[in-house]
């Protein structure tokens, strides 16, 4: 089993190849059976690779890795779809993802709160 430093690393490139627009790149993160909770995506690799081909590069600020065990989620601002995330991703014994999960939200342009959905505030 891969350990949660070496999973978060594999989570950085999985988004440096989401910046990039290089699908290809899952090829070496993400395993043929992936399952996907999103909606809007099918199962697998084929599908994964499918659905973000049609979006070319996005643009995307990772702020935050939280790893337990087989699972990471990462607090994510994506950019591109004016949309704050929150993507959970489990991990197999050979250290690629094999399942996601995620949560969207638009960010708005103010909260009644003042705070932004990103900041650390203590």
């Amino acid at each position: 089993m891969a350990t949660s430093e070496a999973n978060k690393e594999t989570l950085a490139r999985l988004f440096d190849a989401f910046r990039a627009g290089d699908t290809e790149a899952f090829n070496e993160l993400i395993v043929p059976d992936y399952k996907q909770h999103n909606p809007q995506a099918g199962n697998g690799l084929q599908a994964v690779k499918d659905f973000f081909s049609r979006l070319g590069p996005v643009d995307v600020e990772v702020h935050r890795m939280i790893a337990d065990g087989d699972f990471v989620a990462v607090h994510s601002h994506y950019k591109t779809f004016n949309s704050a995330a929150v993507d959970i991703f489990r991990f197999g014994d050979d250290g690629k993802i094999i399942e996601h999960w995620d949560v969207l939200q638009e960010v708005p342009a103010t909260t009644a709160s003042g705070n932004d959905m990103f900041s650390q505030l203590t």
